[in-house]
């Protein structure tokens, strides 16, 4: 870490603000670095950008608080985060100090995706028609039960893996275009994002780093938020539709494609659900996390429940959540219960849905590896190539949860 003298004068990143609570958001989008700051910290930080040195920015403090400024801590943390950089009279200090840590900038996907076509993907008028679209899916299902997807929808009786491979590819492709959502609404609003693979437990996903939301005021964060959801309703509301109209003879199917469709409906309707697993970062904790500001609410909700756990279980050790402030402690109690709703939720579509389909296939599968390649050779291939389609997603996101897991208890990296 530096060591700041009274000559040192530092440059000042730009960097957006934003009201969030008590605190102010800062941050430099270039790099995708946001930080809860007190607003004492903006003022320090326009200081600094006028040119001023650290001793005239230490005195003016003083002058106007009355108390000494830890100035050190204070740039470390920022020259750390790559906010600030001492130039000027302090040279010598970086002669005698370790480099600071170089931050990288931000490498957004679809950074050049025009604003104006991003806005009017997401103007009133579309959205209107999104919940016109949802509003007669509803009335479809009302009025015809039977389209009601089921798990029994998952299970393909023939041509097995011909049938997931293509539905794989799809369901891929859609969780694609609902990352996509939230991408362009992000960028009519104005932010840039980016994608990447990871993994929610050990499901292998793709997400969106949406962290660029933070220099925008939190009423405009709230449709990028929601659009990946939105997504998902408005095609499974086209899917229920298309049904619909194919029981009314007003076009046809085939039978395969019947088939599809409605495992891809029961797919986005399982997506919908998972939004509200709220033991995890979906993007409804997210709404929930920018309406509350409650930036570590999963964490805290944790300790709070370790906490309630630690009253009847002695060797559960408390959580001291004594500084967090009263308002927000409100907040960790009832989401608390939706915690645990969440977890029923994720158990209960465990044993209605994953597991009955897998028994399904097992059962398939297995008879067929009993049989040999010499019964049926078609059957055998057919399972073996299912095993894989279902196998190697697994195995990728195990992988990644697993390795997230270890690096959650080695924050370097090491054993």
């Amino acid at each position: 870490m530096s060591t700041y003298t009274q000559e040192t004068v530092v440059t000042v990143q730009p960097f957006t603000r934003q009201p969030e609570g008590e605190d102010i958001i800062i941050g430099v989008v270039e790099t995708g670095v946001f930080l809860a700051v007190p607003p004492v910290a903006v003022e320090l930080l326009e200081y600094f950008a006028q040119g001023r040195s650290v001793g005239e920015v230490s005195e003016l403090y003083q002058q106007k608080y009355g108390e000494a400024l830890d100035v050190d801590d204070f740039l470390n943390l920022l020259e750390n985060k790559g906010i600030v950089k001492p130039v000027g009279k302090g040279s010598e200090l970086k002669a005698a100090s370790p480099a600071p840590r170089t931050v990288r900038r931000v490498r957004y996907h679809f950074g050049n995706f025009p604003q104006p076509l991003a806005q009017l993907i997401f103007s009133r008028p579309v959205i209107a028609g999104c919940f016109l679209t949802m509003t007669l899916a509803v009335a479809a299902l009302i009025w015809a039960p039977s389209l009601i997807a089921r798990p029994s929808d998952f299970v393909f009786r023939e041509h097995r893996a011909l049938s997931w491979v293509i539905f794989t590819v799809i369901a891929y492709a859609s969780i694609l275009l609902h990352e996509m959502g939230h991408l362009v609404a992000a960028r009519a609003v104005g932010v840039s994002s980016r994608m990447g693979i990871s993994n929610r437990l050990w499901y292998l996903v793709a997400e969106t780093d949406l962290t660029g939301l933070w220099s925008v005021p939190k009423e405009q964060r709230y449709l990028p938020l929601l659009a990946g959801l939105l997504v998902d309703l408005v095609s499974s509301a086209l899917l229920i539709l298309l049904l619909f109209a194919r029981d009314h003879k007003w076009l046809e199917l085939s039978i395969f494609t019947v088939r599809l469709i409605r495992a891809m409906v029961l797919s986005y309707w399982l997506r919908i659900i998972w939004q509200f697993f709220l033991f995890v970062r979906t993007d409804i904790y997210f709404v929930i996390v920018n309406f509350f500001n409650c930036r570590n609410l999963l964490k805290d909700t944790e300790g709070y429940l370790r906490s309630l756990a630690a009253r009847v279980i002695p060797w559960i050790r408390r959580v001291d959540q004594s500084g967090i402030p009263a308002s927000e402690r409100r907040v960790i109690r009832a989401y608390a219960v939706v915690w645990i709703i969440g977890r029923i939720m994720a158990f209960a579509t465990l044993f209605s849905v994953t597991i009955p389909v897998a028994v399904s296939y097992i059962r398939d599968l297995a008879g067929a590896f009993r049989a040999g390649y010499s019964a049926n050779h078609y059957n055998f291939v057919d399972s073996f190539v299912l095993s894989a389609v279902f196998l190697v997603p697994v195995l990728i996101g195990l992988m990644l949860w697993i390795g997230g897991l270890i690096r959650e208890r080695t924050p370097d990296g090491n054993f």
